[in-house]
C-alpha cells in the first residue's frame, strides 16, 4: 500500500543523493580510464571531471538542506519535536560509529586516536589499502546542524534576517576567498554548512518562492562554474558557489514535484540512511576479494570500465539487498 504520508518530491531528492553519494566513492568510471587517442576521448574526460565536482558533490548538501526543512518543519508543529529528533540523531550516530570502530580494531587498527576521530570524524578510517574513509561525519554534522538549526528557530523574528544575512553573506565570500588564496576547507568542517541553516527555514516558510527562482538558481550555479574554472580553481569539495547554488536549484526543482514516485524511488528514498551507511563496507570487502582474485594490481587500474562499472553495479546491489534484510529486523531504525 502507498504510504499517503510520503512526498514524491523528497523521495525523489533522497533517492537521486543517495545514487549520487555512492558514485562519488566508487567512481565507476574515471578519467584515467579513456583513452587520450580522440577528441571523444577529451571531451568525456572533461564531462567526467565535471560531473565528480560540480553534479555528485550536491548529494550530501542536499541530504543536510532537506533533512533540516523536515526538521523546522515538524518543529512548527509540535515545539517539542527537537527531544525526539536528537534522541534519534545520536542514537544512530553512536550506533554506526560503533560498527566503525569495530571494524577497525578487527583490521588490525592501533589505538589511541585523536579525540576528534571519535566526534567529528565519525570513527577511524578503515586501515585498509587503500583506506577507507568513516563516511559518519554526516552525522555529526547533521548533528550540530539541526542543534543550531533549534537556535536559528527560536530567535526573534525580527533577529533571523540579520543573522540569516550575516550567515548567508559571509559564507558566500569565504567560499570565494579561499580558493583564491589556496586555502581548503576540510570535507568535515562545518564552514560548508552552516549557509543551510537559514535556508532551510527561509525554504520552509517560502518553498513556492523558492521553486519560481530555480532558474536564477541554475544561473547561480553556471556563473559559478565558470568563475572557478577561470579564476579560482577548486580547493575543497563543499565549501563552494557551484555547491551552494546547485543545491538550491537541485532541490527547488523537485520538491514540489506532485508526480508519484515508483517504487525504485521510494525503496532509495526510505532506506537511503542504510544505503548510505552500509556500501563502504561493501565496496571495501568486494575489492578486497576482487583484488585478491581477480586484478591483484588493483581493481580499477587492471579492469577498467568494466570492472569499475561491475564493481559499483555489484556494491549497489548487495548494499541494498543487506539495508532491506536489516529493515525487516529490531535494526531497521538504523537503516530508515
Amino acid at each position: 500500500m502507498r504510504d499517503q504520508t510520503r512526498e514524491s518530491g523528497l523521495d525523489l531528492i533522497k533517492a537521486v543523493c543517495i545514487v549520487l553519494v555512492v558514485i562519488w566513492h566508487l567512481q565507476p568510471i574515471r578519467a584515467e580510464m579513456l583513452p587520450d587517442a580522440c577528441a571523444a576521448a577529451f571531451w568525456g574526460k572533461q564531462a567526467i571531471g565535471f560531473f565528480y565536482q560540480n553534479l555528485s558533490l550536491l548529494a550530501v548538501p542536499s541530504f543536510v538542506l532537506i533533512s533540516l526543512y523536515l526538521f523546522i518543519s515538524k518543529l512548527s508543529r509540535s515545539g517539542d519535536y527537537w527531544k525526539k529528533r536528537f534522541l534519534r540523531l545520536f542514537q544512530i550516530y553512536v550506533f554506526w560509529v560503533g560498527i566503525q570502530f569495530i571494524l577497525y580494531l578487527l583490521l588490525g587498527g592501533e589505538l589511541p586516536l585523536p579525540l576528534k576521530t571519535i566526534l567529528r570524524s565519525g570513527g577511524p578510517d578503515l586501515p585498509l589499502t587503500p583506506a577507507i574513509p568513516s563516511i559518519f561525519y554526516y552525522l555529526f554534522i547533521l548533528m550540530v546542524s539541526t542543534l543550531l538549526a533549534l537556535i536559528f528557530f527560536k530567535l526573534p523574528d525580527k533577529l533571523k534576517p540579520v543573522v540569516s544575512l550575516v550567515v548567508i553573506f559571509g559564507s558566500i565570500v569565504y567560499f570565494l576567498v579561499t580558493p583564491l588564496i589556496g586555502r581548503g576547507v576540510d570535507t568535515r568542517s562545518m564552514l560548508g554548512y552552516y549557509i543551510y541553516i537559514p535556508v532551510a527555514y527561509y525554504l520552509y516558510r517560502y518553498k513556492d518562492q523558492f521553486v519560481r527562482y530555480r532558474w536564477v538558481f541554475l544561473t547561480g550555479f553556471i556563473l559559478s562554474v565558470v568563475y572557478e574554472w577561470a579564476f579560482s580553481g577548486m580547493t575543497s569539495a563543499y565549501a563552494r558557489l557551484p555547491v551552494f547554488f546547485g543545491v538550491l536549484f537541485f532541490v527547488s526543482m523537485f520538491i514540489s514535484s506532485r508526480a508519484g514516485t515508483n517504487p525504485a524511488t521510494r525503496f532509495l528514498s526510505i532506506y537511503s540512511l542504510g544505503i548510505f551507511a552500509l556500501h563502504p563496507y561493501w565496496m571495501a570487502a568486494l575489492m578486497i576479494v576482487s583484488g585478491a582474485f581477480l586484478f591483484p594490481d588493483g581493481v580499477l587500474a587492471a579492469g577498467g570500465v568494466p570492472a569499475g562499472v561491475s564493481l559499483f553495479v555489484a556494491t549497489f546491489i548487495l548494499t541494498c539487498l543487506s539495508a532491506y534484510g536489516l529493515g525487516k529486523t529490531k535494526f531497521r531504525v538504523y537503516v530508515s
